[in-house]
């Protein structure tokens, strides 16, 4: 998505509110032009596409359900124009402890100041998106920070149980008996310990 700003950059507007929605692998995003949300007489965008660029994508197994939705404005306080940006994302993927689908939503906030091509040093570039003939790309970077924000482990649900690692069953669905099975075959010198173990379990659960 390419958003306009030549007209912040002349100084015609102070302020560029801005809404629109990246395509992805999931959820139907539609032509980006048709699903832009212009907010004000401020907000300008280009419907082109993004040349084919690749972008990034998420980690593996992890299937976007929804366009990525990006949302925010970009003010001019008189010494420099500011950025700033929200991005979110419907995502499934499977539960890292049982294997079951996990569905969420991953989003990640922007800030930055906007330059021009030129206007500013190879030093700092990093510090800027930069306008290439009064026009902003942003999905990359919106993109690369939605990857990053993923979190480490992903979860159907944060007291997942797992599997039991003896006959695979998912332990949500119910004790499949290899625990108690384990514990009748235990070391007669470890009955003792085991069978604390077990009661501290059940004053877990009762509470």
């Amino acid at each position: 998505m390419k958003l306009d700003i030549t007209e912040l950059l002349s100084g015609k507007i102070r302020v560029m509110p801005f809404r629109y929605e990246i395509p992805t692998s999931g959820g139907d995003a539609g032509d980006r032009g048709d699903r832009s949300d212009r907010e004000g007489k401020g907000d300008r965008s280009d419907t082109g596409d993004t040349g084919g660029e690749e972008l990034p994508l998420p980690p593996d197994g992890v299937v976007f359900t929804s366009p990525v939705r990006v949302a925010g404005k970009i003010s001019d306080s008189g010494s420099c124009l500011y950025l700033v940006l929200d991005a979110d994302a419907d995502f499934e993927a499977p539960c890292d402890r049982c294997g079951e689908a996990a569905r969420g939503t991953v989003s990640c906030r922007l800030e930055r100041m906007v330059a021009e091509e030129g206007a500013v040093g190879e030093d700092g570039g990093e510090d800027y998106f930069i306008a290439c003939e009064g026009k902003l790309d942003l999905d990359r970077e919106v993109m690369e920070e939605l990857m990053l924000s993923f979190p480490s482990q992903i979860l159907c649900r944060e007291d997942c149980l797992g599997v039991c690692p003896v006959c695979g069953r998912n332990k949500n669905r119910g004790e499949c008996g290899c625990a108690a099975k384990a514990a009748e075959e235990i070391d007669p010198r470890w009955q003792a310990l085991a069978r604390l173990l077990r009661e501290k379990k059940e004053k877990g659960k009762e509470e």
